[in-house]
């Protein structure tokens, strides 16, 4: 899994939990959590996944 420096030191426990509460959110609640990260510390960290 491909974590921010954010996300780096949760568990992916943590990161599932995070997952399932945005997937019952509304638009409101989504612009809100996503506006609680500093973009400045949202880089990737460990192995590039994917690409």
């Amino acid at each position: 899994m491909v974590k921010s420096e954010a996300t780096k030191d949760m568990s992916n426990m943590e990161l599932l939990g995070i997952q399932e509460n945005l997937k019952n959110s509304d638009y409101t609640e989504i612009e809100r959590f996503r506006e609680s990260f500093d973009a400045d510390e949202m880089g990737f960290v460990g192995r590039r996944e994917g690409i």
